[in-house]
Order: structure tokens, then sequence, then C-alpha cells
């Protein structure tokens, strides 16, 4: 299976470029429009997070075309059954305040995307997607204050409430999408 282009490159790119999101953000934007809308234009997607440019540079079309293939790889893990789908989120190697960072900013574009879908706080969802909802914007306000060097690294504590946390949202996300969008799970996209 293809994997999701490297974060730091395509942060990278999306500086370049002058980007309204970076990678983390623009991936949990994708996943909140996936699951308010069900079927996300790519265009539409790429709007959001690049917007309006006059000109196509070769930084621009590079940048594109990592997003292009975000936004397949995310459709088909979403409406995949093996339950494959994954966060793009920094690897298990990054310090664990730059993977919390992440998840923060991730969450973030998740609910941006969730509204950029026509979901409202006024929207009538089902009770554990709007309670899941709930915690997913708490959890984008996710911080880790480390006191030291050795905090830095995170605890092993520590690198397990992530990682439990991480696959919460992961899980959540894929209900989410299940609830709003029952008939686009059940069919296979090609």
């Amino acid at each position: 299976m293809q994997s999701f282009p490297d974060i730091p490159q395509l942060d990278d790119l999306l500086f370049r470029v002058d980007a309204a999101l970076g990678a983390a953000e623009a991936h949990g934007a994708l996943c909140g429009m996936l699951c308010a809308q069900g079927a996300t234009e790519a265009s539409q997607w790429l709007l959001l997070v690049l917007g309006e440019h006059e000109d196509s540079s070769k930084d621009l079309q590079e940048t594109g075309k990592q997003l292009l293939l975000i936004h397949k790889l995310t459709v088909e893990q979403m409406n995949d059954d093996s339950l494959e789908f994954n966060l793009m989120l920094p690897d298990d190697d990054e310090v664990l305040e730059d993977r919390v960072e992440a998840l923060g900013t991730w969450c973030q574009g998740f609910v941006y995307g969730l509204a950029a879908g026509g979901i409202t706080e006024d929207s009538k969802l089902p009770e554990n997607s709007s309670e899941l909802i709930k915690d997913i914007l708490e959890i984008s306000r996710a911080g880790y204050v480390a006191d030291d060097e050795a905090e830095l690294e995170g605890s092993e504590d520590d690198e397990i409430a992530f990682m439990e946390v991480s696959e919460y949202v992961r899980v959540g996300i894929l209900l989410i999408y299940e609830e709003l969008q029952p008939l686009q799970s059940s069919t296979t996209v090609h």
C-alpha cells in the first residue's frame, strides 16, 4: 500500500507556496470534509489548503501533486473495510512534543473540515459522533509541556498516553465517518 508523503518535506512545500494549512492540519481538514460530505472533490480541498493562486509555480505543482496523493490515499483508507486508515502525523521517532502538537493541529484541521463540509454547532448528529467531535475539539487544544531536556523526549507513560489518544482519534474518525456517511463506507471505491 502506498504511504503518505514525507511530512517535513510537505510542510516545507506548503510553507513555500504560502498555503493556509500545514500537512497535519490539511489532512485533518480533509478527513473532516469527508466525514461531513462523504465524497469530497479534491479541488474543493485543495482550494481550502492552498487558497487561490494566480500562477502555477513548480513548487505549487509539486505541492498539488502531493496533496492529490494524500486525497486519494485518504479516501481509499476511509472506505476500506480493513480499518487501515491512518492519521498523517510525524513518525514515532520524532520527539513527543512535536507529535502531540501535530495531533492537536490535526484535530483542529478536522474540526475546520467539518465546518467547511457544512456541519455546524446546530447540526443534529448521532450521539456517538457528537461526543467524539467534542472530544476531538478538546484534543485540538492539546499541548505538551516539558520541564527539562530529558522530559522533552517523553516518558514511557507519556508515550503510551499519546498512542492511546491518537488511536482514540483514529478510530473515532472512522466511527464518525460510518455514522455520517453510511452509504459511502459500505461501498468500495475504485
